[in-house]
């Protein structure tokens, strides 16, 4: 079986030439989301933007079945290190535990005034679930 693309791309990302994401059976891989705005605007700081990227991300993976609930691996790419507490605080109120495989950077962005990016890999099997810690 080919794998799967998503089945739709932001207006504003037209003509960029990569998928929102693409699925092989049980996993999703998105591409990196920003804090766009469905007319292709940036809102006005860091929390916003990140709020409106964590949902770009979960638009695209529930269109291949999945969602933030099933986040397996979360990269976030921050512009600046002082973004680091607000990405904590945000994070942490939209994943709930067991959290992801995480990793955060800073970068500079092609884009100007893009503050922060977000890319996943996630299960189509459903929500995370906690293992049992080793004896």
């Amino acid at each position: 079986m080919a794998p799967e693309v998503t089945p739709f791309t932001f207006r504003w990302s037209a003509g960029y030439q990569y998928s929102q994401s693409v699925a092989e059976g049980d996993l999703v891989v998105a591409s990196g989301q920003a804090g766009f705005r469905p007319d292709g605007s940036l809102p006005d700081g860091f929390e916003a933007q990140f709020r409106q990227a964590l949902t770009n991300l979960d638009e695209v993976l529930r269109a291949q079945g999945a969602s933030l609930g099933s986040i397996l691996r979360l990269t976030t790419y921050l512009s600046a290190a002082d973004q680091y507490d607000m990405f904590k605080t945000v994070r942490g109120g939209l994943l709930t535990p067991p959290y992801p495989a995480s990793t955060a950077v800073v970068v500079g962005f092609v884009f100007p005034g893009m503050l922060v990016e977000v890319e996943a890999i996630a299960s189509r099997r459903g929500a995370r679930t906690g293992g049992t810690q080793p004896a």
